[in-house]
This record gives structure tokens, sequence and C-alpha cells, in this order.
């Protein structure tokens, strides 16, 4: 009998309490309208938070949420409005527009990357350096897992790469470039991704590549741009990669088979050798190749001459120097007195151009 008569008063008691919840969150949320639309966005955001806090219906708090994006937004605070963003996304994905606010995410990420920043302290905003870190790679990484196949991912991996890059974490560069080749062969970042990576893996392959690996997918990478890409700018430098990576494989080949050749192991040392001449004829590692090999089989003939491998140098474009004045036409108050400065002939032309002037004017 006594159940009866509580759980009717109990529940009684949680309606008043709800709805006396929402009536504070209420009157909070319409505290942070006027602030807003006095131009007050930095205090109705608060208020918007607060409103969050008292609110307990889902719908009041949702939409507390979707203010203080608003908010934010307008006080250009971007990390702020990204925490929002998150919240709603996260906590009330049936009151958001997911499509629009990812596409917002991505936004952000990118004034990261054009350099906006955050102030630390809202009240000294006005002071230019007083501002927080960098959130781009946090706020890409981000928008990449909700839409990883959105039309702005593959600028944003991009990007990813070239700050994974600048922060020396080559690792997570090269994989970003991958996904980019692999998920948007069509893209025009996809070019770019090509070189990065092969750059990126030629330069790992520098630093000790035991076994061959980063090498080979670094030519792996340029070969496929220059299918792909045949009349790119770019091709005179892939070229030119190309043949500096065959140049660090017929290196390491030759290294095996001093290795081999001191501690006796001839045959395994001459099976790599006769590879470098076979496979790798035109690098720099040829001739001593052929030497050493010469040295171990004594039977060994060399074929005929090679031709002396290509200029591994970069090829640079000279373009002439601007011609110097050689003749004053016209100096400093001369004539009519305009001229400020000395006027000189550069080109022959300009002295033939102000006669003919001249005679039109005395004329």
């Amino acid at each position: 009998m006594i159940k009866r008569i509580l759980l009717p008063a109990l529940a009684l008691c949680l309606a008043v309490t709800a709805a006396a919840d929402d009536n504070e969150a209420t009157a909070a949320y319409m505290a942070g309208r006027t602030a807003y639309e006095a131009g007050d966005y930095r205090d109705a955001a608060g208020k918007f938070e607060d409103a969050e806090l008292l609110g307990d219906s889902t719908a009041v708090k949702a939409n507390s949420v979707l203010a203080q994006i608003s908010a934010w937004r307008m006080c250009g605070l971007l990390y702020r409005e990204f925490e929002a963003i998150e919240k709603l996304l996260t906590s009330y994905p049936e009151y958001a527009d997911f499509v629009a606010l990812v596409q917002r995410e991505y936004a952000i990420g990118e004034a990261y990357y054009q350099g906006r920043r955050d102030p630390s302290f809202w009240s000294l905003r006005w002071i230019p350096w007083l501002v927080d870190d960098d959130k781009s790679i946090e706020v890409f990484e981000k928008a990449l897992s909700r839409a990883p196949f959105a039309e702005n991912a593959p600028g944003a991996r991009l990007r990813l790469a070239y700050l994974f890059d600048q922060k020396g974490e080559l690792q997570k560069s090269l994989e970003q470039l991958r996904l980019i080749i692999r998920d948007f062969p069509d893209s025009p970042e996809c070019k770019y991704a090509y070189l990065a990576l092969g750059t990126g893996l030629y330069q790992l392959s520098q630093r000790g590549d035991g076994d061959g690996r980063y090498n080979q997918e670094a030519m792996d990478a340029f070969k496929t741009f220059q299918e792909k890409y045949p009349d790119a700018s770019e091709n005179d430098w892939v070229k030119r990669h190309l043949m500096l990576g065959r140049d660090i494989q017929a290196a390491r080949l030759l290294s095996m088979a001093k290795y081999y050749a001191e501690n006796g192991r001839k045959a395994a040392a001459e099976r790599y050798l006769a590879q470098v001449l076979q496979e790798y004829p035109d690098t720099l590692s040829a001739d001593a190749s052929e030497a050493l090999l010469v040295k171990l089989d004594r039977t060994f003939v060399p074929e005929e001459f090679r031709p002396d491998p290509a200029s591994r140098l970069p090829r640079i474009v000279a373009y002439p120097l601007p011609q110097e004045a050689e003749k004053l036409l016209i100096a400093p108050g001369e004539g009519s007195g305009k001229f400020l400065l000395p006027v000189f002939d550069l080109s022959g032309q300009l002295k033939s151009n102000m006669n003919e002037a001249s005679k039109e004017d005395a004329r």
C-alpha cells in the first residue's frame, strides 16, 4: 500500500524537477540569445554552455550546443567552435547536420593550416603573438575519421602529410600519401602525393635500406608518375631521381658482393656482381662491379664498352640578365620638371619613341 502511494509521488517529484531544470536552462538560453543579438558573442557562448548544463531534456541540450557553435564562430575562436561541433556530433547526432558540420571542420583545419590561431587569453586578444598552438593536425584527423571520402579529404591528407613531415614523423607522412594514392587516384592531389611519396622514400633509402624496400617503392612511385603524367613538368626531376635510385640499388648489391668476397664466398659475390652488370649497367657502380668480378673470376671477359653514365646533376635553366641602363634620356628636373628620377634607355627603343613623342608635341 505504501509503495502504491510513494511511486506516483516520486514520479511527480521527478517531473517537477525536470521541468524546473528546463526552465532554468531556457532562462539561461534566452539570456545568451540576448547577449548574442547585442553582439556580445563571448558572453553568449558562456550562457549557452550554462543552458546545456542546466538542461534536462535532450532537445534543450542539443539546441544549446547548436547555439554555442554559432557563438564561438562569431567570436572567431575556431578551436572552441570545433569542440562544440564534436560535442554535437558525438552526443546529439540526431540534431546535427552531419554534412555541413564536417565540412565546417575541414574549413577550420584549413584556416589553421593557413596560419589562423586562437588568442591565448580573450581579454588580451589584441596582442598578435599571444596565441595558442596550431590545431590543424587534430582537426584534420577528426574530420577525416568522420568523413574519409569527403570532397576535402585528399587536400586534408596532403596537408597532414606536410605537417607530419615538418614534425619529423616521416612514417605518418608517408602513410597519408599512400592513402591519397589508394583512395583518390583521380584527384589533383594524387599527382603531388606520388612526388612526395617517392621523395620521402628515396630519402629513407639514403639513410640505410637493408632489403631495398624503401628504394624499390620510391622507384615504383616515380615510374607510375611518369606513366600517369607523361607531360608533367616535373618529369625531368623524376627521371633524375630514378637514376639516383638505381645507383642506390646497384651500390647495395656491390656492397653485398664485397662482403661475401671478403668472407671467402666467391660464388655469392659473383652472382651479385653479375646482377649489377646485367640490371644496372648505367649506374655509377657498374665499373667497380666489373673490376671486382674480373679479379674474382679470371675467365670473365668484359663485354663491349659501356657509355658513360648520364649526368646526375639537375638541369638548370639559365635566363639572361636584364640589360643595364646605358644612356640617360631625361635628367631630374629637365624639360617640364615632372621627372624626379633619371630616366635611362634600357632597350634602345625607348629613346626613339621619346624622340618621336617630342616631335609630335612640337607640332
